[in-house]
């Protein structure tokens, strides 16, 4: 019995020893990089850069988060950020990593703006125009790459471009809603001759939505819903997707 113990006891201060230094150096060695540079397209703020960077000169999205973030929420941000980075929008998408421990890094920038650690991640968008002393949009919305953009894109009026819409398509879309002459804007987006289902779906909303001003956002909550629905195909789900995302545009 006492023998036992003993290697019981034996095994168990085996296992909390700490690897060995050389080890650990390995390893830091080999996260470092990938630490520095898998975020495309994210710039890192902290409390001698933020201000300097949201001056208003351009729209900012800003993560709110813990230093070390990971998870799915996060490869949608990364994903977002990096659609953004390589779009010729002027919008720049920044990371406050809030450390909890020591130092508390930036905690003091997350308590400026009332954001909790427990809330993380947290999203604030400056607009154009907008310092940092100015209130920033709160996003409440799905923490999904597509979410990320129809919000952007809708808040801070930048085209960065999501699957299903069409540039020269979008820019009379975004007329559409507050315009007088519906028939006029239709008879312009015919007149670009495309006709490939991305098109045809514009065109189909604007006649809808010339008939009847209540279309829009009832087809967006139908498309969501079916989005939502469990039994729906993947492939389905993509074209309302795409559906949801030219539906954005006219918002």
């Amino acid at each position: 019995h006492t023998h036992t113990q003993n290697t019981h006891t034996h095994t168990h201060t085996h296992v909390t020893q700490p690897p060995p230094r050389h080890t650990m150096s390995i390893v830091s060695l080999l996260l470092a990089p990938t630490l520095g540079y898998v975020d495309r397209g994210i710039l890192k703020l902290d409390n001698t850069t933020f201000d300097k960077i949201i001056d208003g000169s351009r729209a900012v999205i800003v993560r709110f988060d813990k230093e070390y973030a990971y998870g799915d929420e996060h490869d949608a941000w990364k994903d977002f950020a990096k659609k953004v980075g390589e779009s010729s929008a002027s919008l720049l998408s920044c990371d406050v990593g809030v450390s909890e421990y020591g130092d508390k890094d930036n905690a003091d920038i997350a308590e400026r703006f009332s954001i909790k650690t427990d809330d993380f991640p947290q999203y604030r968008l400056w607009l154009k125009g907008s310092g940092s002393d100015k209130s920033p949009v709160v996003y409440s919305g799905e923490k999904k790459s597509d979410a990320f953009l129809r919000f952007v894109q809708e808040k801070a009026g930048v085209w960065i471009g999501l699957p299903g819409q069409v540039k020269e398509l979008d820019a009379i879309a975004k007329k559409f809603g507050t315009a007088a002459d519906k028939t006029g804007l239709v008879a312009e987006a015919k007149a670009l001759g495309m006709s490939d289902e991305a098109a045809k779906y514009y065109l189909k909303v604007m006649d809808k939505a010339a008939a009847d001003g209540g279309f829009i956002s009832k087809e967006t909550a139908r498309l969501q819903k079916m989005i939502d629905d469990g039994s729906v195909k993947p492939a389905k789900k993509e074209q309302f997707g795409r559906r949801l995302n030219v539906l954005s545009s006219f918002a």
